[in-house]
């Protein structure tokens, strides 16, 4: 297996990430000099509270849009009158309004985007940038109400809400303007062709960068359980399942901590994917207008076992080793939680360091000899023993491969038609800087908000201009090793109500068996109610002609 270890265990492969888990001091200083030189010559959710209810016509207004941790939801001022003459600048001047929830994910990358849009302004004659920003937790009813007043942004990252206005037809033809260009939508990475494409209609130019879900455990606790080699030890969900029961007898720490508020349960997206292999989606398969739901289906039934048996897998794992406060936990909680001592082990661990640093500017990411804070692993991939091991007869006799969710719907970015012409082509260039831009890309995804570029010929750049902490490397080195096992949840899937499928039926009734308030043995049957009427109510509509 490969493995990005930079813990210092020599026995261990080494890889990209060789400096024992830089500090942030090491980091910065390190990589504040190589984004200068790169730059110039050269990824949940989360609020943590996402409801992700349908609006009745597939929209849906969950959130779950990305890996945030702080940040704030001011704005870079009004949008006028929603034809972009109302920002000021000369009469030669076109005002590009843009609504950016990842520009205000932290403190770095905020002031990276507000700099970034002058940078564009620079290189690109007769164009200004209207930045706006909301938090994840907010950007869908800010894009929202903006869309109502008829203040519609020239570009917004409107994740999965997006769908929502292709449906009503707000959106420009993405593909219209990819055909123009030699590099779009071919040079995309995988997961935001999946998430811009639907229904063989480019409503999206895709996700400007992309996170994965990972196992994440505190290196301290899982060595003194007897873990020797992380990657060899903790490869299988019996394995892991083993030592989380040692952990819970033996040392004073919450073993396993699900991320179960229902716009943080992509934790349990990733994992649901390590029952199969070669990238099987879990949930729902076939043509988007016709197709085929998994859960529960005794039509499908070896498939069904394995879908099946990882939703309550969720709620077990969460009942015996998680805290009382699981049900309502957010991703954004745990850094600070096993930092301190607090939580062991859980599967929401993406690449982007800062989120551990800003804990604390010391922590120590990667083994480091069995004593550090925080590394990043494959999820478990399913063996034949586990469904034994656990109780869940679904999961008996079966096996599956490592795998993971990639963010990419979430972020994904859209046009829309309600503005001018020469807004929408100023959209285009600055949808294009920011997938292609070295200025932009390199510091934003290699330093400030550590993550995969969405454009596929960005990724290289990055890994070689910047020295990667474990979690940032492993994750490449897990989606690299297990390809099409890293995937969108919902993009895919090509039915018009994806968000609220995801976020209320799927999450929300998964959260509700983790608070209590059903069994895990009744989950399935009660997702697959919801979905399918969820389906039968708003899967209807063609996509533009």
């Amino acid at each position: 297996m490969s493995r990005s270890d930079s813990g210092g265990e020599t026995e261990m492969e080494e890889t990209r990430a060789e400096a024992d888990g830089a500090s942030r001091r090491d980091f910065v200083k390190l990589t504040t000099g190589v984004a200068s030189v790169g730059a110039m010559g050269a990824l949940a959710g989360c609020s943590g509270n996402g409801n992700g209810g349908g609006n009745g016509n597939g929209g849906g207004n969950g959130n779950g849009g990305g890996n945030g941790n702080g940040g704030g939801n001011g704005n870079g001022g009004g949008n006028g009158d929603g034809n972009g003459d109302g920002n000021g600048g000369g009469s030669d001047t076109v005002s590009v309004s843009f609504l950016s929830a990842n520009g205000v994910e932290n403190s770095d990358i905020q002031q990276h985007f507000q700099s970034s849009m002058e940078d564009f302004a620079s290189k690109n004659e007769g164009y200004e940038v209207d930045l706006q920003t909301a938090s994840y937790g907010d950007i869908q009813q800010t894009l929202t109400s903006q869309v109502s007043a008829g203040n519609a942004p020239a570009l917004a990252e409107s994740g999965g809400l997006g769908i929502q206005y292709l449906q009503e037809g707000r959106l420009v033809d993405h593909g219209a303007f990819m055909d123009e260009s030699d590099a779009f939508p071919d040079d995309l990475t995988s997961a935001s062709q999946q998430v811009g494409n639907f229904r063989d209609y480019w409503w999206s130019v895709g996700a400007i960068r992309h996170t994965t879900s990972n196992l994440g455990i505190r290196p301290a606790t899982f060595s003194q359980a007897g873990v020797e080699d992380p990657f060899e030890d903790l490869a299988t969900w019996s394995q892991f399942y083993d030592v989380l029961q040692t952990i819970d007898e033996e040392q004073d720490i919450i073993a396993y901590e699900e991320t179960g508020v229902p716009g943080d349960l992509e934790s349990y997206w990733g994992y649901a994917r390590t029952a199969y292999e070669g990238g099987t989606d879990p949930w729902i398969r076939g043509s988007g207008d016709d197709p085929d739901v998994v859960i529960n289906n005794e039509d499908m039934e070896e498939d069904r076992q394995k879908t099946d048996g990882m939703i309550k897998a969720c709620v077990n794992l969460a009942d015996e080793f998680s805290s009382d406060e699981s049900a309502q936990r957010g991703d954004e909680e745990i850094p600070a939680l096993m930092i301190s001592g607090q939580v062991a082990s859980f599967t929401y661990a993406t690449p982007t360091a800062n989120r551990w640093y800003s804990v604390s500017e010391d922590a120590q990411i990667g083994w480091h000899d069995g004593e550090g804070d925080f590394m990043l692993l494959p999820n478990p991939s399913l063996d034949p023993d586990f469904g034994d091991a656990i109780g869940i007869d679904d999961l008996s006799g079966h096996s599956g491969e490592h795998g993971g969710h990639v963010w990419g719907l979430e972020q994904a970015h859209c046009m829309f038609s309600d503005v001018s012409s020469d807004q929408q082509d100023g959209a285009w260039a600055l949808a294009q800087y920011l997938f292609q831009d070295e200025d932009f890309v390199l510091p934003a995804w290699g330093e400030h908000y550590e993550s995969i570029p969405g454009f596929a010929p960005m990724r290289d750049p990055v890994l070689n201009n910047y020295e990667l902490p474990q979690n940032f490397a492993q994750s490449i080195e897990n989606w690299n090793e297990y390809g099409d096992q890293y995937s969108n949840t919902g993009g895919p899937w090509d039915v018009w109500p994806s968000d609220p499928i995801r976020w209320t039926d799927i999450n929300e009734t998964i959260s509700e068996a983790i608070a209590g308030q059903h069994t895990a043995e009744e989950t399935p049957s009660l997702v697959r109610d919801r979905v399918l009427t969820r389906l039968e109510e708003q899967n209807q509509g063609e996509v533009p002609s």
